[in-house]
């Protein structure tokens, strides 16, 4: 498989090209070779990666830094794909949303996307649009631990890989990531639906589209809602929503608010996850990897910090009943199926009836 460090490559030919078109200027795309501090580090997080995880990153072409790629901390570019021996993609990482010198860990990152319902992230810190930092600033006299928070955004991105290289989803005409099968991992939390045109306002010309839609818990309202103050494009996710009449952002967080413990019972580990299947493989396949190295266990609680909001946490979503079935289905294909299938839960206490 050779050594993950060795896959810290700067992308060449397609993957340069899909490269480019994720950042402002080539000169943010980081040059060959990378400051050796910088280099240091990335190694060191590559060095721990799970066995799994590592064998993903071995089928890519490669892991590379850039800075302050737009709207996102990391990007999986489909690039070179070749379907027959399920190797291809590359993995390019934000320098700037996670500094190599932060002491952000990765178990860190799904709690800050819990946050995020909150837009408490819509300018300032972790998960920011806009550029807010320098990876030539990198403090050199700082640490980089091995559990840093680019270590998730890593995991991630190989989620993404992973799916796409063992045929979980396909590649549509332009080369972006799509459904292809609603039989497999889709199925568990989506479902497809047909709505007129209007409702979705996607490409083409036929009277009625396809929606791949949550499948239980979150009606298409909510989720609108949920994406809108993710600030993902809910109208061209959401059916509806394109006509809906546009709220204010207090509004959409007081809906999201009355509906977050749903995002769990709709089989979301995140709110990430409910964006779109490819968001919820990537965000599952994280987690999958997090709980086999226990760093992620049944009695966690995750904080819940919006304002006005009457659920102040919730239990570890990832094992949560509604993921239950999705879980086993994830471990399995990673090998990892000794990981418990239920939370644990507290003993019950002696002489009491049902409620």
């Amino acid at each position: 498989m050779g050594e993950a460090r060795e896959r810290l490559v700067r992308p060449r030919g397609e993957c340069l090209e899909r490269a480019l078109a994720h950042v402002h200027s080539p000169s943010e795309l980081m040059a060959d070779p990378l400051p050796v501090a910088m280099r240091e580090r990335m190694e060191l997080l590559l060095d721990s990666l799970h066995p799994r995880a590592k064998q993903v990153l071995a089928r890519t072409h490669g892991i590379w830094l850039a800075e302050n790629i737009p709207d996102a901390a990391a990007v999986f570019l489909p690039c070179d794909v070749d379907t027959g021996s399920g190797r291809g993609g590359f993995v390019l990482i934000d320098a700037g949303q996670f500094p190599l010198d932060s002491e952000v860990r990765e178990v860190d990152v799904p709690i800050l996307y819990w946050r995020g319902l909150a837009g408490e992230l819509a300018s300032t810190g972790p998960l920011a649009h806009a550029p807010t930092y320098s990876a030539r600033g990198l403090d050199p006299k700082a640490p980089t631990f091995a559990d840093h928070a680019v270590r998730y955004l890593i995991l991630h991105e190989l989620g993404h890989a992973y799916s796409l290289l063992t045929g979980e989803f396909g590649l549509d005409g332009r080369g972006r990531m799509q459904v292809d099968d609603m039989t497999g991992f889709v199925g568990y939390s989506w479902r497809m639906m047909t709505t007129e045109r209007k409702y979705l306002p996607l490409s083409g010309g036929s009277a009625t589209v396809q929606a791949v839609v949550p499948k239980r818990a979150l009606d298409t309202f909510q989720w609108g809602a949920l994406l809108a103050t993710l600030d993902a494009d809910a109208s061209l996710l959401a059916p509806g929503w394109a006509v809906t009449p546009k709220s204010s952002r207090a509004a959409r967080s007081r809906v999201v608010c009355s509906v977050v413990n749903r995002i769990p019972q709709a089989g979301f580990v995140t709110p990430t996850a409910a964006r779109y299947p490819t968001e919820d493989f990537a965000e599952m396949f994280a987690h999958a990897i997090l709980a086999d190295e226990g760093k992620i266990v049944p009695d966690d609680r995750i904080p819940i910090e919006l304002p006005g909001c009457k659920t102040a946490e919730l239990p570890s979503p990832y094992f949560a009943p509604a993921l239950v079935e999705k879980r086993l289905y994830m471990e399995r294909a990673l090998g990892l199926e000794h990981a418990p299938l239920v939370p644990s839960r507290p003993a019950a206490r002696p002489k009491t009836g049902r409620r």
